[in-house]
């Protein structure tokens, strides 16, 4: 056999052998709710996201303008605590508002969302092969645990129905378990949800979308066009007037 037909062969190979790999996405809640993407055994946290370190202000050019930047950040913040311990000195304030921390309720909420958006970009590409969700309801109070233990089952409930809709006979049943703890103080949650897409199926969203895209703009240019044509006829509907009236 020829080595070129080899060669080409080999490489449609290894194309199609691409193409069929699977990237995963994974939706975990624990304390947080994390996503993140992997193929093969690399993983990038894609939610919430990470602040990356640029080397190139690490140059010493650079790192003499950011420690400039922050001698007057410095010395800003030291003139606003004075003026706050002056203000302090002349009345007394109220004890400071605790920032309210998110509930179980708000967390589940969160992963309905991110899940609603993976499942809208990667339409039936998409497909479910482990759903986790135990959950255990507390908060300390009898009452407000059973009114979260309401809103938990309701959105619980959503976010199962949108994984029946979308992943249908495409994954076993999923682990789900909920209940209220009237002794404990702290809610927990244990869930996972892993989803997988073809790369295939991830090229063939980003050319659908791009595809959409141009179509979007080449319509407006043809809307754009018409208008620019009666703006001109118009203009020379009075020109010709103004010809005539001279």
């Amino acid at each position: 056999m020829p080595i070129p037909l080899i060669v080409i062969g080999g490489c449609i190979l290894f194309l199609i052998l691409l193409l069929s790999l699977r990237v995963r996405f994974c939706i975990v809640l624990r304390d947080e709710v994390e996503l993140s993407l992997g193929i093969l055994c690399f993983k990038i946290h894609l939610f919430p996201r990470k602040k990356k370190i640029k080397w190139k202000h690490y140059s010493p050019e650079k790192a003499a303008r950011i420690e400039a930047k922050k001698a007057k950040k410095a010395a800003k913040k030291e003139a606003k605590r004075a003026e706050k311990k002056a203000k302090k000195q002349k009345e007394k304030q109220l004890p400071p508002e605790k920032k309210k921390k998110s509930t179980l309720a708000d967390k589940l909420r969160l992963v309905r969302v991110l899940a609603a958006a993976l499942i809208k970009k990667t339409n039936k590409h998409l497909r479910l092969h482990a759903a986790r969700l135990h959950l255990r309801v507390a908060t300390g109070d009898a009452a407000k645990t059973a009114v979260l233990y309401g809103v938990v089952c309701q959105s619980l409930s959503y976010l199962l129905a949108l994984l029946d809709k979308v992943t249908k006979l495409k994954a076993a049943e999923p682990d789900v378990s909920v209940y209220a703890d009237y002794l404990s103080e702290k809610s927990s949650a244990d869930v996972r949800l892993i989803f997988s897409v073809r790369l295939g199926g991830v090229f063939a969203i980003a050319f659908s979308v791009a595809f959409a895209f141009i179509g979007a703009k080449f319509q407006q240019k043809n809307k754009k066009k018409p208008n620019e044509k009666s703006a001109a006829s118009a203009a020379r509907a009075k020109a010709q007037k103004g010809h005539r009236h001279g």
